[in-house]
């Protein structure tokens, strides 16, 4: 097959990936039949103890003559957060998404979104259907802090907490993020919210996970509740340069 003289990257797609190593395989298949070389897709390995690594290793070589994909390797598990700060800080593209690694999110929803970011700055891709396969504990805990984040932040869309975002990356750089783990979501949601970002909601059905969950729902709960508390007081303003640039890239 022939393929086309690589285009500029436009968009980074980041899968943040711990001991995924049943799920990363089919998100990373469905990757590769719908995006182009305008793409590139980082695995961040956050420190896997599975074949997590071995399963990057093989689609970023498997994905090469179609497009850019690298894997970057934390040496120990440091959280979520940690994970999509280091695919934002080597990220090519001008817009940056990233989805979960456990297929419980339609990647097909992501050249949309890709769309969407010509006019918008920041799209959410929603679980507004699907709950049944979110656990019940969950469930009630993304209600809370959902209603929290709209009504102490005016955040528009409906699922701050989601696992499929998309934004300009000059914009997350200004964010100055520092969550560690899961409540990474939330704390964009609000930022984002604060500095007035035009942002578009993408429903979408939520899938049951493949393989395991990490997460400790109390512990999260605890971590997203403490973000949204603690940053009542946070004003970040989009400066002119910032603005110049998402205005540019659009």
């Amino acid at each position: 097959m022939q393929f086309q003289k690589s285009r500029q990257i436009s968009t980074t797609v980041i899968v943040p990936a711990y001991n995924e190593e049943d799920g990363l395989p089919v998100t990373l298949d469905k990757l590769q039949k719908v995006l182009d070389d305008s793409y590139e897709v980082i695995v961040v390995d956050d420190g896997s103890t599975d074949r997590t690594l071995e399963v990057a290793c093989r689609f970023s070589c498997q994905f090469a003559r179609r497009f850019s994909c690298r894997f970057i390797r934390h040496e120990v598990n440091q959280g979520k957060g940690e994970a999509l700060r280091t695919g934002i800080k080597h990220a090519r593209g001008h817009n940056v998404i990233w989805i979960d690694a456990d297929d419980t999110y339609p990647v097909e929803t992501i050249p949309r979104m890709v769309e969407a970011l010509n006019a918008y700055d920041v799209v959410v891709g929603s679980r507004a259907y699907g709950n049944e396969n979110i656990p019940r504990f969950n469930r009630l805990g993304n209600w809370v802090f959902r209603t929290m984040i709209k009504v102490l932040y005016g955040f528009q869309a409906h699922d701050p907490c989601t696992g499929l975002y998309g934004a300009r990356k000059v914009y997350l750089e200004l964010m100055d993020l520092s969550s560690k783990r899961f409540a990474i979501e939330p704390e964009i949601s609000i930022k984002s919210s604060r500095m007035k970002l035009k942002t578009l909601d993408i429903p979408l059905r939520y899938r049951p996970r493949i393989g395991d969950s990490k997460l400790n729902a109390i512990q999260v709960g605890y971590e997203d509740l403490k973000t949204i508390l603690g940053l009542v007081f946070w004003r970040g303003k989009v400066n002119d340069a910032a603005h110049a640039a998402g205005t540019a890239a659009k």
